[in-house]
This record gives structure tokens, sequence and C-alpha cells, in this order.
């Protein structure tokens, strides 16, 4: 109850007491009259309760309309409370809808990094120190009975994985030729497709789920694109370098370039990309700026 609504309650009673006081006093002064009242001259003292009974019906009346008062009051007291109570329950819902959206936005972040660790990646290493460093060939192509005497298998896993095959993909593409680094990324993409599809389906779904969701039931754009941007930024700090480098040519591709790349340029994912380790910096163009810097 605020001042307003107490001020109005004082001036209802107040009223209300005025009128009681006004019929008492009525009552008394009648009753003080027909002490000394001649009983022989009834029908003029009839004739004077007309004008009382009018009197009294008068404030029967204004009764009546202090008694609607009251209740008007009592109404608004009901609403503001039916109006608080549905705010209630309204930060009850949005904070309930904030903890699901939580609950399953960390849910997948922990999955992200089960998936990173449980990446892995096999080829040969010549023995030979004189001769190529590396053979890059799967290991499932040499077959698992064969024996190769000069090569020793490597098993690399998690993050290492991307750091080697963004390694190759860098060895085997032109410097400035867009198409050739695409097409030898979906080559080197295939050599580990079941791992790196389930890594940047994950990703793609956990920016989406950030991107679909309504915080606060705020209508303000603006207000909206930060509370999204503060966990995008959670999957952003998430990413080593390579992820980053990976995720760039990812979304040029054909796997990302439909529905991922406008996500990553709307909430600055390649922010802490290391361009210095891009195949040709001229590739930067290829993307809206905002990926690499937030809008102000």
């Amino acid at each position: 109850m605020d001042d307003s609504d107490k001020k109005e309650e004082k001036k209802i009673f107040r009223y209300g007491l005025y009128a009681v006081i006004v019929v008492f006093v009525l009552w008394l002064i009648t009753l003080l009259s027909l002490i000394n009242f001649d009983f022989t001259a009834r029908g003029t003292f009839g004739d004077m309760f007309g004008s009382v009974n009018a009197l009294f019906s008068g404030l029967a009346l204004a009764g009546i309309i202090f008694t609607i008062l009251l209740q008007r009051l009592e109404l608004k007291y009901q609403r503001d409370e039916l109006k608080e109570t549905r705010k209630e329950f309204q930060t009850q819902n949005e904070t309930l809808k904030l903890q699901r959206f939580e609950n399953t936005f960390f849910n997948l972040l922990s999955l992200h990094h089960q998936i990173v660790d449980s990446i892995d990646f096999s080829y040969y290493k010549n023995k030979n120190k004189g001769g190529s460093p590396i053979t890059r060939r799967d290991y499932t192509t040499h077959g698992l009975g064969r024996g190769v005497q000069d090569e020793e298998l490597i098993t690399i896993k998690g993050r290492d994985v991307f750091r080697n095959r963004y390694q190759s993909l860098s060895r085997r593409t032109r410097f400035d030729n867009l198409d050739d680094c695409l097409r030898v990324y979906i080559q080197e993409y295939e050599t580990i497709q079941s791992d790196f599809g389930h890594y940047f389906r994950n990703l793609y779904r956990m920016v989406k789920l950030v991107h679909e969701t309504e915080f606060l039931d705020t209508t303000v754009t603006a207000d909206l694109y930060k509370i999204r941007y503060k966990y995008t930024s959670i999957i952003r700090s998430q990413l080593s370098d390579y992820e980053l480098l990976w995720l760039f040519y990812n979304c040029l591709s054909k796997n990302g370039i439909e529905k991922f790349k406008r996500l990553v340029e709307e909430y600055s994912l390649l922010k802490n990309l290391p361009q210095d380790k891009l195949i040709s910096i001229h590739h930067k163009v290829k993307y809206n700026p905002q990926a690499f810097e937030p809008m102000k």
C-alpha cells in the first residue's frame, strides 16, 4: 500500500465518521425536542417527521455511497495484490527459464570438452632422421597387420589434432588461392570426419541455442544482444588458436557457410583468431569485420 492509498483510506473513513456524528446529533436534537412536546398537535408532529424521514433517507443513500467507496478501495487493493503476484510469478518464470537454459548450455559446454578430449588421429612418421619427417597417411590405410619397419605409428589426441591437421592443410595449399585452400580443407576434414563432424555440430548447436533464447523477456534489442554475447564469449574462451583457425575455414567451406558463418560474424567468435597463422591474410575479407571485433 503506497502513500496515496493510505490518504484515500483515511479520507473515506473521515467522511464516514462525519456522517455518523451528523446522524447522532440529529437523533439527539429530535429526542430533546420531544421532552416538552404538546402531543395535542400530533398532526403537525407527524408532518414534521416527513422532512426528518427525507433527511434520514438521504443519510442512508450517503451510507450506501460510503459502502461503495469502501468496496472500490478494497477492489483496488486486490488489483494491486494481483499485479504484484503476477510480477512475482513472472520473475519466478524468468528465473526458471534462465536456469533451464544454463543447465542445457553448460551441459553442451561440458560435452564440447569431452568431444575435444576424445578426438584422436594416427599417422606414420619416418624413423630415418634423414628421410621425410612425416608421412601423412591414415593408420587404417596401412592395415593393422602390416609391419612397416622404417616408420613408427604416432597417435595424437585432443587439441593436438587440430594443430597437426591445420599444419598439414597449410603445407598443401597455395598461398592466396581460397578455392584451392577450401578443396584441401575438405580433404583434410574427411580424414577425421567422424570426430570433426561431431565437434562442429555441437559447437554450432551451442551458439544457436544462445542465439534463439529470449532472455528476461526483454524487447530491447541492444540489451538482448549483450546477454547473448556474454554467453557466446564463454564459448569463444574455450576455443584454442587452432580450433579458431579450423572454425575460420569451416565457415568458408560448404560445411558452415550457409548457417554457421552468420552466427560467427554476429557474435565475433573469431575475435581471438591468430591472424598471423592464416594461410593467407587476404582470406579475411570473406568475413564481415564484426566477426573479428564486436559491434559497439
